[in-house]
């Protein structure tokens, strides 16, 4: 089978997509990845055909949208996304030429008409619960923080909020709506139904993070978290091996790829902290500048793949990304989150939920509240267990496998109704 993947946004967006194409690929299908222009090197080194797809999120674009944490969803959709939707249809449109068919992330709005023109099955790939905007399973939304405060009032709250989100997000896909209008699709509402997939969507999550509602969309499978298999440069693993082996289990500060931008003097209190709680640390940090630290307590890392260090930490302080989410209840390691915006808020309501982290919101971050917040994560012995026993029930090789069956059957039924 020949599948398409389909990726814009953040690596955290392109890292299941890849992870699920060489899944496919080790059965012996040919997958293919389109995604923007940034990403090139790193899907052709692991040997992927590589599509460009705009429009391109290079860093100070997605540092612009994450900067206004309350106005992001706004900053991304009205202003990046919608937009470029005629570009967006165009690449993808010449990237599937030859697919059997498609599988693409939350931002591939145009995925439906260009399904519809090829004849295409299709699958969405949706990474967090936040996306599935289910009103049984009431969501933290950065825009609107509050509703989720009404859950106990039943569902007419969040009904009433996904009410206003439809009339604003039809405002603002005005330009999507023309290339609908002109192609003859009408989907419905471009982030509720109309993003949808009719064929197959998937709920790349666990169940004890997100459980399967009844108001999913019908054809909603829900498989588990993919994971990307990576490894540190040799120059990197070697530093981190050392520092491991000179003392304790360290915690590790990361702000993922995309909020790293905006770290500020965050890894200079991280470093400040782990000394004040006698603990060691690893940073990663990006481009930031390394803080004033010992450099046998504190380890400063531009890049390290969260798998080779997540299993090794005493605790994990993370902005709530859904990958670095996923990659700590796979270490079962306790976790501390600070959320700035999108499906961040949410997903560490989640981890809170579960009983494997605690919340420190980004707007109180300072030496006071860092201390005491990461004091608590570090002596809480229910929540290291808690965090352990859910380590223990993830079979993530099991996940993956049921989603690539998924994608499989989506492709042999459409095939069974072409006659192929």
């Amino acid at each position: 089978m020949r599948i398409l993947f389909a990726s814009l946004g953040s690596l955290g967006d392109l890292f299941p997509m890849l992870a699920m194409a060489q899944a496919l690929r080790a059965r012996g299908h040919t997958p293919a990845i389109a995604a923007p222009a940034a990403y090139e090197a790193r899907i052709t080194a692991l040997g992927l055909p590589f599509h460009p797809l705009r429009p391109d999120f290079p860093p100070e674009v997605l540092t612009y949208i994450f900067g206004d944490p309350v106005h992001g969803g706004k900053r991304l959709l009205a202003e990046t996304i919608f937009p470029h939707a005629r570009e967006t249809y165009a690449d993808l449109l010449a990237a599937a030429q030859g697919a059997d068919a498609m599988v693409v992330g939350e931002l591939i709005y145009v995925a439906p008409l260009v399904a519809a023109k090829l004849g295409l099955p299709w699958a969405n790939a949706m990474l967090a619960p936040t996306t599935l905007m289910s009103a049984l399973d009431p969501c933290v939304l950065t825009r609107f923080p509050a509703a989720y405060h009404l859950r106990h009032l039943g569902t007419w709250p969040q009904r009433l909020l996904f009410r206003l989100m439809r009339r604003a997000t039809n405002a603002w896909a005005q330009p999507l709506l023309a290339l609908q209008e002109e192609l003859g699709v009408h989907t419905g509402n471009i982030i509720f139904e109309g993003k949808f997939s009719p064929h197959l969507v998937l709920a790349l999550f666990s169940p004890a993070f997100g459980a399967l509602q009844r108001d999913w969309p019908a054809a909603s499978v829900q498989t588990g978290f993919p994971f990307l298999a990576q490894t540190p440069s040799p120059e990197t693993a070697a530093r981190i091996e050392a520092f491991l082996a000179a003392g304790p289990a360290p915690v590790v500060f990361t702000l993922g790829t995309t909020v790293v931008h905006l770290a500020q003097d965050f890894y200079q209190v991280a470093a400040d902290t782990a000394l004040a709680l006698g603990r060691r640390a690893i940073l990663l940090m990006g481009k930031n500048p390394p803080p004033r630290a010992p450099a046998d307590q504190v380890l400063a890392l531009d890049y390290a793949p969260h798998g080779s260090l997540f299993p090794h930490a005493a605790a994990v302080v993370q902005h709530g990304g859904v990958g670095g989410c996923a990659e700590a209840l796979r270490a079962g390691v306790p976790v501390l989150t600070i959320p700035v915006g999108f499906d961040q808020p949410d997903n560490a309501e989640r981890l809170r939920r579960m009983g494997v982290g605690a919340v420190l919101s980004h707007t109180r971050v300072n030496r006071e509240t860092l201390e005491r917040s990461l004091a608590a994560v570090l002596t809480d012995a229910a929540m290291a267990a808690r965090a352990k026993a859910v380590a223990a029930s993830m079979d993530t090789e099991a996940d993956m496998g049921h989603t690539v069956d998924a994608i499989e059957a989506m492709v042999r039924r459409a095939q069974a109704r072409s006659g192929v």
